[in-house]
């Protein structure tokens, strides 16, 4: 009778024991290694975190300066601040004012000394503008500034811009100024003084006012848009146009193939 009785108490103790060491491994499983769901989780913190990296180090910029140096594949500006390694891709769109016609050129155009305006997209690690569009510039006594869009008077249509330097420019607009609008999808298109928003990064082409040495008419602006995020702040690569070389003067005879268009 006591050998039953131990027997029995056993295979209670077991049948107790037994379930209540399975609860505590499953329930110890999931700290031990982690779900689906958090490898899941993890991964896309990590390629959030990659892609956040890649748009801060690849942004769309313009600059202005002459041309120092040109080969089939690249070119190098110099600008006001340093010189700037341009990258001249096959689709790369470059154009030139010929007598009030804007005329399509190729990469392999540009020559030494040449003012020139370029937009495309800056990869700040390696310290390169990739080109997207890059317009000749005519040698002329015309002031060139760019910067950040701090104020638009809609009455007397005056813009308020804020250079790298520090100064605000006042900058008029009249019926003949042409003003044009770039984005990295679309290129160079027309625009108006209507679509110019506080924020904008702007390029400017005018006259300087008699007398004041913080005002210009302008002739042409080119609109990049809020690139930056921010109003009043000027971006790096603000710059006021060097003194024109006698040799970058417009091509009077341009390629067989050029297609005239509009003036932006």
């Amino acid at each position: 009778m006591k050998k039953q009785l131990l027997l029995l108490s056993i295979a209670v103790i077991t049948f107790i024991v037994l379930p209540m060491h399975n609860v505590v491994a499953q329930d110890a499983t999931p700290s031990a290694t982690p779900t689906a769901a958090s490898a899941q989780l993890e991964e896309l913190k990590v390629r959030l975190a990659t892609k956040v990296a890649e748009l801060r180090s690849v942004v769309k910029r313009a600059m202005y300066g002459t041309v120092k140096s040109v080969s089939l594949t690249s070119a190098t500006v110099e600008t006001k601040t340093k010189d700037i390694k341009i990258e001249l891709t096959d689709d790369v769109t470059v154009s030139q004012v010929v007598s009030g016609k804007r005329v399509n050129l190729d990469a392999e155009d540009l020559e030494v000394d040449d003012p020139i305006t370029v937009f495309g997209t800056y990869d700040e690690t390696l310290d390169l503008l990739k080109a997207q569009y890059i317009f000749i510039e005519s040698a002329t006594s015309y002031t060139r500034v760019a910067g950040i869009v701090a104020d638009v008077d809609d009455e007397d249509f005056v813009l308020t811009v804020n250079v790298s330097d520090g100064r605000s420019i006042l900058v008029d607009i009249e019926r003949t100024t042409k003003t044009s609008e770039w984005t990295k999808e679309n290129g160079v298109a027309k625009s108006g003084f209507s679509k110019i928003s506080v924020g904008d990064t702007v390029h400017v082409t005018g006259t300087p006012a008699a007398k004041e040495d913080n005002r210009l008419t302008a002739v042409r602006i080119l609109d990049l848009g809020n690139i930056t995020g921010s109003a009043g702040t000027p971006t790096t690569t603000t710059a006021v146009t060097p003194a024109a070389s006698s040799s970058a003067t417009p091509r009077a005879t341009p390629r067989p193939t050029a297609t005239p268009t509009t003036t932006p």
